[in-house]
């Protein structure tokens, strides 16, 4: 009887981790999001990574800087679009990439990789919109 009681009880637990785990893991996912929906995400996020470009290249305060890059990140990750998910990983990459150089004091690499980051937002859009 102790056996059966253990193994209902690790069931019920299984099953509510199971049932709990879809919802954690869609916070700050947008459900069902509209073509329109997609491409205001693909202007916003081609927004924000021209503005940390901007403010990279006019030599702003460090904090600043790395604000805005958080903000192209996040604006990033808001895309939902299955055709361009490889793509919208390398461009994550190389936003990531500057970041890590303007922090270790590395101008022109981070220069380098944010020119590269730009493009390669501004290329997501046209390959969702020739898809």
């Amino acid at each position: 009887m102790s056996l059966l009681k253990k193994l209902v009880l690790a069931s019920v637990v299984s099953t509510a981790m199971l049932a709990a785990a879809p919802s954690a893991m869609a916070a700050g996912k947008v459900e069902n999001q509209s073509q329109a929906g997609v491409l205001q995400a693909f202007d916003d996020s081609i927004a924000a990574v021209e503005a940390a470009q901007t403010a990279l290249n006019s030599g702003a305060e460090r904090d600043e800087v790395l604000s805005l890059m958080r903000t192209a990140k996040q604006e990033l990750n808001r895309i939902e679009s299955a055709t361009v998910n490889r793509e919208k990983e390398r461009a994550n990459g190389l936003l990531k990439k500057s970041r890590s150089a303007f922090k270790k004091g590395d101008m022109e690499k981070a220069k380098a990789n944010m020119s590269e980051a730009v493009t390669k937002f501004t290329e997501l859009k046209q390959i969702y919109l020739n898809f």
